[in-house]
Parts: C-alpha cells; structure tokens; sequence
C-alpha cells in the first residue's frame, strides 16, 4: 500500500461523521470480513459507520465475527432535509398527519408577536457523507439500492476497495492491488501503513478470517509469502485463529455434509476444460434442511480439494426456477465467458457459459463471483 493512498484514506474517513460501507450484491466472504475489520476500525477515527449489504441473508457464514449482526440489509433514514424558521426564537408546537396528498407538517408558534416568519427549505442531504465499497467491480454491483439513491452516489465522496482485475476504478479514492490474494490482506496493509496501533484482536480476527476463507485456509495456489507473513503477523496481534477454523471447518451440520455428499455422487469434470458442475433440486435441499446459501462455501471448497478444476457451476432449483451459480478461485474474467442474451434482470438471464470455442452451459444465470 503505497503511503500517499494510506493517507488520502486517513484524510477522508477521519473527516467522515456518518460512512456506510456497502458490500456485493453477490455475497463474497472475504468482503464481508473486511467490512466487519472497518467497522471497528473507523470509530477510532471518530466515525459512526453502517453497513450494508443487500445479500445479508447469507452471513451465516461469520457470524461468529465481532459486530456481525450490524450488517443491514436496508439503510435507515438515508437522507434528511432541512426546514429553517427564520426568525423563531422558541420551540414551537408541532403536529403533522399522512393523507392521499402526502406528508403534512403543522407548526404551531403559540409565542407569536404577531411577525411572520420566513420559511427555508434547505435542499435534500443525505446524512452519509463517505462511501466505503468493498469488492465491488462497479456500482451497479450494489443493486436496487443504488438504483433508488444514485444522487447520493453522485454527491457523496467514494473509496473504493477491491482486488480484481474487473474493477472500473469507479471512487474518487481506488485502492486497488491486484497481486494481494484476498481484500482482507489489502487492507491490512492499508492499516499497517496508517498506523500499527490501530490493529486490536477483533480487527486481527476479522482480516485473518477473510484470508482464511479466500485461501482456503492457505491451499489456494495463490497464496504468497507475503500473505503467510501478514496471517502470522495478525495471530501476533490477537487474531482467534483457532476459532475461525473450528467455525469455518469444523462445525459444518449434518444437514451441509449430506448436501455436499449429493453434490459430489452428481459431480462431471471435464479435465480439459478445466471444469466441474454438478446439478441439484428442491428436493435435495428439502430432505437435507439446507438451502441455496450453503452453495458457495461448498462450491469454492470443491475447487480446492481438485487442483485441476478452475472453474465449478452448481446448478439448482428455487420455486420452479432453474439457477447457476459459478465460482473461480483463478484469474479468470468470467465477464468474458458469459454471453447475455434476453436478459431481464440481474437475477433471472438465459446465459451461455462459453469456454474457448464450445458452449458448456445453456441455464439461467443466479450470480457470479470471481
């Protein structure tokens, strides 16, 4: 992390009162243990950050994390507006009432001298005064909720945090490194280059978290030595390695290890392609209590366990509707293997996956994260 980026972010976000930090609409855990490391991070620069995130249904994952449970799937009151009484000096009487007009406020000035006060309609401000993205390669990744507020996006200063080669440098500030293995080691450096001080064990163990789950608990193959460097350096810190295996590995119900189990008896590779999918039904999902949001854990554990699979598509039903969901732990633009074709909407599109020159996949395209 090169300093003068360090201190551009110090800058903005110690000058920030109210920044919400906005996650994937496509859930990626390593994000979202970034998200929870800011979160503690930012009150010590005198800031009161949110958390947002429109896939929040699926943080099961690290809800052992500290503050886990402020992720939000809505954000309260996201702009304010401002009416001015000139020239009232008390507190007057207020009353207000909602018909088919609209929104009615009354003000009572029981002290009046008989004056006219003017009234001042400030224009609309929005009570967030930083964005923070975390692994978003645009801001139409955020969805509906950028859709329904792109003037605060417009008016509102923009950091924007990610690791992929897809990303559009979209923020006023971009931090973006494309040889860290993972957003959490990103950050890290970031931290460390602010301040050392900064660091607590609840920071440690949300960064190192991320790390573990992006890596595979290090057996991705594009670990480094400077990311088992920053994982030792954040155990010194205080990060609860012990704990994150023991939730990320070893607390799996039986209800996941008989999904995975359907998952592998239905598993084709297709070595030379490097690929592997395997497709599942309601059903299965009925009759072993899980659902889709167990997928990518599975998924991206799959492509660790075959080291000569780089990409892995689960294909599944919810309500009658067929879905892919499609994971690569390897440097591949799957932008460039998706060819769109009638789509609708971000959630429901007939999709060709396509590989060099044959057609592997003809299905409706859930998500997909790189």
């Amino acid at each position: 992390m090169a300093y003068n980026e360090a201190r551009q972010f110090y800058e903005l976000a110690s000058k920030s009162k109210s920044p919400l930090i906005i996650l994937n609409k496509n859930y990626c855990a390593d994000a979202h243990a970034v998200a929870l490391a800011l979160f503690a991070l930012l009150p010590k620069m005198g800031a009161k950050p949110e958390i947002f995130s429109s896939s929040v249904a699926d943080t099961h994952l690290f809800s052992f994390l500290p503050a886990a449970a402020n992720i939000r799937n809505q954000v309260v009151s996201p702009q304010k507006t401002v009416i001015t009484f000139e020239g009232l000096k008390q507190h007057p009487r207020i009353e207000h009432k909602i018909d088919e007009r609209g929104f009615h406020i009354h003000v009572f000035n029981d002290n009046a001298t008989g004056e006219k006060n003017s009234v001042k309609l400030t224009d609309s401000v929005f009570r967030h005064d930083l964005i923070i993205t975390i692994g978003l390669p645009d801001l139409e990744a955020i969805g509906e909720f950028y859709d329904n507020n792109s003037d605060l996006f417009y008016r509102t200063p923009i950091i924007n945090i990610d690791h992929s080669p897809e990303n559009e440098h979209y923020g006023q500030l971009n931090l973006i490194n494309l040889t860290a293995t993972s957003i959490s080691e990103l950050v890290y450096e970031l931290i460390n280059e602010l301040d050392p001080k900064l660091f607590d064990d609840n920071i440690a163990t949300c960064l190192l978290a991320g790390m573990i789950e992006k890596t595979k608990s290090f057996r991705s193959p594009k670990v480094t030595p400077r990311s088992l460097q920053i994982a030792s350096g954040l155990m010194a810190i205080g990060a609860n390695r012990e704990r994150i295996i023991q939730q990320l590995y070893q607390t799996k119900s039986v209800g996941t290890l008989k999904l995975w189990g359907r998952i592998l008896m239905r598993l084709t590779t297709n070595d030379s392609q490097k690929l592997a999918h395997a497709e599942i039904n309601e059903t299965d999902f009925k009759e072993t209590g899980t659902d889709e949001t167990m997928l990518p854990a599975l998924i991206e554990e799959l492509i660790a366990s075959i080291p000569t699979i780089e990409i892995s598509a689960i294909f599944y039903e919810k309500e009658n509707q067929k879905y892919c969901l499609v994971i690569t732990e390897k440097n591949i633009d799957l932008r460039r293997l998706v060819e769109t074709q009638n789509c609708q909407s971000q959630k429901n599109c007939v999709t060709k996956l396509i590989t060099g020159e044959n057609e592997v996949f003809l299905h409706e395209l859930a998500t997909f994260c790189s």
